[in-house]
């Protein structure tokens, strides 16, 4: 049973917690709003709901004497109104969850246990370095806390990782932060989009070429020995042509490239990031991706989950998009955004409340502005 600490000033929302967790959770109320950090002293909760619409106290204040204090527990943050100046606050000062009041308490539940779930991290874990992304991998869902671990986990594996995902849903980001927290770090990060890849100059952007290799060829490094000492990454690596699979996979095998044109091996040491928004093991069994290849980059996974399966981080997105416009969403705004499958994911999110907003005379964006 979860000992909740319920931070509100009113009676009838603590009586309808109390009735509908049904005996699941232990509901205490601090006598007074600024008990509340004393109250974290003297008592061990796993967590607070904190109602923002508090009277009586600076809730400013009050937020910022409990992000101080040491023993404070994971904490989820209700509101009667999407207000994006308190989600933005809310999550600098380390928030687990913004909520709507109402709430339909069943959800509310599982998305509380299914954060606690995701975030039970391991002891060598910096949770320090994992809060530190919330800031660059927006959300506040299970799924991201997740995937921010994650990230975090993998810091002294220098193994390949294959990262997947649809369009749209921040492939390129995750390669960095995962760049930026590993062994790596020190080194460059070279990224290509391989299906943007000419083939008549896929070989030498890839492996480097020599002069007079061909008509106007200069002595230039390819991308893998630009990534020497640091990360390859390489988007879309389903589309890499037939032919140059085989390349690459001597490159992983021997750690070493071989120019165009080139006699003579020059030793690489780089991480391999890969990432596709296709089904590589298909790919596999259609006879158009290499097996052997396929097993060089599938060491480790990530999967990013698509937008529509952690629509709660939506309000939070949409508020870092909107930062700096002077445009705020109405609530059945932000309910349409809800209610949207999102093909493209958070890129097509941040198409649309630009479009939106550039389309806004006012400050308010309504669901009649919002086309997707």
């Amino acid at each position: 049973m979860k000992k909740v600490l319920h931070v509100t000033h009113l009676a009838s929302d603590t009586r309808r917690l109390v009735y509908e967790s049904k005996g699941e959770w232990t509901i205490v109320v601090p006598s007074a709003p600024d008990r509340v950090v004393a109250l974290i002293f003297e008592e061990t909760f796993d967590f607070i709901l904190f109602d923002i619409a508090l009277t009586g106290v600076w809730v400013l204040d009050l937020l910022a004497d409990l992000n101080a204090n040491p023993r404070r527990p994971p904490l989820f943050i209700l509101s009667r109104e999407y207000s994006f100046c308190f989600l933005e606050y809310s999550r600098s000062i380390g928030a687990c969850g913004y909520f709507h009041i109402p709430y339909d308490f069943p959800a509310l539940r599982e998305r509380i246990e299914r954060f606690f779930d995701a975030c039970a991290l391991s002891p060598d874990l910096s949770r320090r370095e994992v809060d530190s992304l919330a800031d660059i991998l927006l959300g506040s869902s299970p799924a991201i806390a997740r995937l921010r671990s994650e990230i975090v986990r993998l810091r002294p594996r220098r193994d390949p990782v294959l990262i997947s995902g649809e369009t749209g849903c921040g492939k390129d980001l995750v390669a960095r932060l995962l760049h930026r927290h590993s062994a790596a770090s020190t080194g460059r990060f070279k990224a290509i989009n391989v299906s943007c890849l000419p083939f008549a100059l896929a070989d030498g952007l890839l492996f480097g070429t020599m002069r007079g290799a061909f008509t106007d060829a200069v002595d230039a490094p390819g991308l893998f020995e630009q990534a020497d000492g640091g990360t390859a990454f390489l988007d879309e690596i389903g589309e890499l042509d037939p032919a140059l699979q085989p390349k690459l996979l001597r490159v992983l095998e021997e750690g070493e490239v071989t120019r165009v044109g080139a006699r003579e091996s020059i030793p690489v040491n780089f991480r391999l990031i890969s990432a596709t928004n296709r089904n590589l093991s298909a790919l596999v069994g259609d006879g158009a991706f290499r097996a052997d290849l396929f097993y060089r980059l599938d060491v480790i996974r990530i999967e990013i989950p698509p937008l529509r399966d952690h629509r709660e981080d939506i309000p939070q997105l949409a508020a870092s998009c909107l930062n700096g416009q002077n445009k705020v969403l109405s609530s059945n705004a932000l309910d349409k955004l809800y209610g949207y499958h999102w093909p493209g994911n958070v890129r097509q999110l941040f198409g649309c409340l630009a479009r939106a907003a550039s389309g806004c005379e006012g400050e308010v964006i309504y669901p009649e502005q919002i086309r997707f």
